[in-house]
């Protein structure tokens, strides 16, 4: 069986699928994959998916999937992508979808995507409103971090709001940081002083996230003291889990320390739904250390959507080392499509060591959705 003969068959799939928004989705992704081996056919499947984001009826939501399948366009159909981003509501909502698209097209076909990037600087450069101009530059900055660090810096200092100038220079410091460590540190840096200035709590605990985020890889003590500069526990609680995660290869010993911490916080948190939210977090990096204990904290977590919500995370989290503990846990997952989705999941982190036997579990997944998910990405594997 070839990568053609699995997308075939996940379009028979598709078929099975009863909801406009979720074939839509479901053909973008095929499509994505098919692009590879035939171009022509991927344009029909595109084609496809725009009839159905046109029944969705939820104005926002089938915003969100025309976003995704004009990101499935990219590498079908350039000219198609622009008139499709064109066309879209807002120009801040069009800035993001053309810096999208470039970010995506920066491996494989960098003179298109410029040619996207330099129209989205040219779009946000003259948004009428402070906060859209402010997202759209931040966006078009970090998108030239990929190309152009200097012209990246030059739109982020454009940008007049704080904290997505903050958000940018983290954006652009985190792009960097496998690559220009010094560089990344010195903006990420830059971007702590201004989070500082940020009196709005929601906004400074988000830019502080991506701040940790970043730096969990560069300056693991700036990272904690960041985490501990967040303004609610319950982020606090996921912070320290993204810098426990970093230490997963690194020191063990350490990266449990910070998760016993954050299940400390955790157990302090009032409300039911951010408790249930950083149990999920602190418990999933935990089955990377130790499983046991990860499914001990599980059962902290009350409500049945958060608890399998977390059982899917850490079937997908452990699935690399033991698919037997992987397809145990998955099986404890209540809700029939959130255990399709723990199963695509696994699927796919078997591929590289046993395909046949991934391949076996992608098609016995009982949600068609997640079985063509399933699919695509071992055809994907298949062409690499």
């Amino acid at each position: 069986m070839d990568a053609k003969d699995l997308l075939e068959e996940a379009i028979k799939v598709v078929k099975d699928i009863a909801e406009p928004d979720w074939k839509a989705l479901a053909l973008s992704k095929i499509a994505q994959v098919m692009a590879q081996v035939d171009r022509n056919r991927a344009e029909d499947l595109l084609d496809d998916a725009l009839k159905f984001v046109r029944q969705i009826r939820d104005q926002s939501w089938q915003l969100s999937v025309l976003l995704t399948v004009i990101s499935a366009f990219a590498t079908v159909d350039p000219d198609q992508v622009y008139q499709l981003t064109m066309d879209l509501p807002s120009e801040t909502t069009q800035v993001l979808a053309l810096t999208d698209i470039a970010e995506s097209l920066a491996q494989t076909d960098k003179q298109t995507a410029l040619r996207f990037l330099r129209e989205a600087e040219r779009i946000a450069n003259k948004v009428g409103d402070d906060e859209g101009r402010a997202e759209a530059l931040g966006a078009v900055a970090e998108a030239w971090a990929l190309f152009d660090v200097d012209q990246a810096l030059k739109v982020a200092e454009k940008i007049r709001i704080v904290s997505e100038k903050a958000t940018a220079l983290a954006g652009i410091a985190r792009i960097l940081s496998d690559h220009d460590k010094a560089l990344a540190k010195s903006l990420a840096e830059e971007a702590v002083k201004l989070v500082r200035q940020v009196r709005d709590k929601e906004e400074r605990a988000m830019v502080l996230d991506e701040l940790v985020e970043v730096l969990s890889k560069l300056d693991e003590k700036q990272a904690i003291a960041l985490a501990d500069m967040s303004p609610f526990l319950e982020r606090k609680a996921v912070a320290l889990s993204v810098i426990a995660q970093s230490l997963a290869k690194k020191d063990e010993t350490r990266g449990k320390e910070l998760l016993n911490r954050a299940a400390e916080i955790a157990r302090q948190i009032r409300d039911p739904d951010k408790q249930a939210s950083a149990w999920r977090s602190v418990a999933t990096v935990m089955a990377l250390f130790d499983v046991e204990q990860a499914l001990k904290w599980v059962k902290e977590i009350h409500d049945p959507d958060w608890r399998d919500w977390t059982l899917g995370d850490i079937s997908a989290a452990v699935a690399e080392k033991s698919v037997d503990k992987a397809l145990e846990i998955a099986r404890q997952i209540n809700d029939p499509e959130e255990r399709s989705s723990a199963l695509a999941d696994i699927a796919i982190a078997l591929a590289r060591s046993d395909f046949e036997r991934a391949n076996e579990i992608a098609r016995k997944i009982p949600e068609p959705f997640y079985r063509v998910q399933a699919l695509c990405e071992l055809a994907q594997i298949l062409l690499r």
